[in-house]
């Protein structure tokens, strides 16, 4: 048994149901948990009739962390959110499923997804790279957001039993700190996952590049046309866009423009629950062909690339 989860405040129950949305085109007979971290109501009559299931916390009282990290961030709603990835997993595993996959709620699915659950065959943790930029020469702002903010994004994780006690200490960690404190090494709960290959066996790297696309990766993730499908660095269909409401108006200036044709979709998607994205981003540009002036920093940017390649090729010389 498998399945995937997410977790949201109830008010974001928009998002859930377009992620599920998206599963069920590519991942039809997988099923979607939506933990609900706040004691509001939410609109039942979004919630499609199978295979997407509402856990209310409350049904999460006294399972494992759960009680301690309600009552210490029940005043931060983000904190919550995030403090209760591991448990979520750890109790869905408890439940009985072998192999469970946790997604951010602003995630978006456009490919076949089934080898996900493959990856976790004889794994015990499953992770996605930042895939930040390598070279500080290059891009130093990206290659230093791998140590500020952390090796591996945490919208996405898959575990098997074998991944329980690495949940349970992440889940302890989450305890100690859901905080941005760069000095301490911290970055809420996500740089906490840079140690899991560490402290346990078989915590596995996905590297499959189409897996988990954003702003973050696409200078190490190239988008290529190929045939008119879109291919990350010419090689990998890109499988799960990660729609951060830091990206969307990126996408929406023109910036990534490969990508726009599956911002379409996510936004349509997103617009069946009689929801539109403006109602949850505050001041979303709209969509407009690039300017001139943006055409120009584009070439820019190209050439600057340019230069840096023909930096390093001279070097090896």
């Amino acid at each position: 048994m498998r399945t995937f989860c997410t977790i949201i405040t109830s008010n974001y129950l928009p998002y859930a149901v377009t992620l599920f949305r998206s599963l069920q085109e590519h991942s039809a007979a997988d099923s979607l948990y939506v933990l609900i971290c706040d004691e509001s109501e939410y609109e039942k009559s979004l919630v499609p009739a199978e295979k997407l299931h509402i856990l209310q916390i409350s049904q999460l009282y006294h399972f494992g962390y759960t009680d301690f990290l309600l009552n210490t961030y029940h005043t931060r709603p983000d904190a919550l959110r995030w403090s209760m990835k591991p448990v979520l997993i750890h109790y869905l595993l408890d439940q009985g499923y072998e192999k469970v996959i946790f997604l951010d709620c602003d995630i978006f699915f456009v490919n076949d997804c089934k080898f996900l659950f493959d990856e976790l065959d004889q794994t015990s943790v499953l992770l996605t790279p930042h895939w930040t930029t390598p070279d500080p020469q290059e891009r130093e702002s990206d290659f230093l957001a791998f140590f500020n903010y952390g090796a591996f994004n945490a919208g996405f994780i898959g575990a098997t039993r074998r991944g329980i006690p690495a949940l349970e200490w992440w889940a302890a960690a989450c305890r100690y700190g859901i905080e941005v404190n760069h000095a301490k090494g911290l970055h809420v709960d996500q740089k906490y996952l840079d140690a899991l290959p560490v402290f346990f066996e078989d915590v596995k790297i996905l590297r499959h590049k189409g897996c988990n696309i954003s702003f973050w990766n696409q200078h190490v993730c190239r988008r290529v046309l190929v045939n008119g499908e879109v291919k990350i660095n010419g090689i990998y269909p890109v499988v799960f866009i990660h729609f951060n409401r830091n990206y969307i108006p990126e996408l929406l200036e023109g910036h990534d423009r490969e990508l726009f044709p599956y911002f379409n979709q996510f936004r349509k998607t997103f617009e069946k629950t009689g929801y539109t994205l403006g109602q949850f981003i505050a001041g979303l540009p709209a969509y407009s062909a690039p300017s001139k002036l943006a055409r120009i920093k584009y070439r820019l940017r190209i050439r600057t690339r340019i230069k840096n390649w023909l930096f390093r090729l001279s070097k090896s010389l």
